[in-house]
């Protein structure tokens, strides 16, 4: 009875919402000084995408902290993970500005987000499918090809003439587009997520 209680709480938005805000301040503080230059341009566009995630919270938690504080966690972490990957992939789109491949990867960068979406409730069933939990094992492996080939690509591009942290971004854009596979899952509702356990 306790534990039912305790999942029907409402959800204290104050420290949900400010700890996301923190973690995404922090992040966009890096997104807009790396590489160096044009702080003072980057730094309002992103705190401008900063104001809309809080905002759209603050219409989440008014409409389901209440009476579907489950949900409204899972929107919070689902809106907590996605802005964090834009704002960890923005030091190598910005690296990239100037040179033939900005747009290329500007434009995949954006498809890499829709494509997430699109496969959102196959890797929700992955979760919860109980006919499929053995493929849960390829996300820690992914997760380690990741880690693994951003180091090699950090230590290659040290014996280079490439900007020093510019092999740093390129590691925090590739966990940030583990994390928006991560994050998509959790934007879905309860009654298909319940659906999916059975398909």
């Amino acid at each position: 009875m306790n534990s039912q209680q305790n999942i029907n709480k409402p959800v204290k938005a104050d420290n949900l919402i400010l700890f996301t805000f923190f973690l995404h301040f922090l992040l966009l503080l890096g997104a807009s000084a790396v590489p160096e230059g044009h702080f003072l341009i980057w730094l309002p566009i992103n705190l401008t995408m900063e104001t809309f995630i809080i905002f759209r919270l603050l219409i989440l938690w008014k409409r389901y902290s209440k009476y579907e504080p489950r949900r409204y966690n899972s929107l919070q972490l689902y809106w907590a993970l996605i802005g964090s990957s834009v704002f960890a992939m923005m030091p190598f789109v910005r690296g990239t500005y100037g040179s033939v491949a900005f747009w290329p990867f500007l434009i995949g960068t954006v498809f890499l987000f829709l494509f997430s979406h699109l496969l959102k409730e196959r890797i929700t069933s992955v979760f919860v499918n109980p006919s499929k939990t053995r493929q849960l094992i390829n996300l820690p492996r992914a997760l380690a090809v990741i880690i693994i080939v951003g180091l090699v690509i950090i230590t290659m591009l040290r014996f280079t003439q490439a900007h020093p942290n510019f092999g740093l971004s390129i590691f925090l854009y590739l966990i940030a587009g583990f994390l928006v596979f991560c994050a998509t899952p959790f934007s879905l509702d309860q009654e298909r997520i319940e659906k999916l356990k059975t398909d």
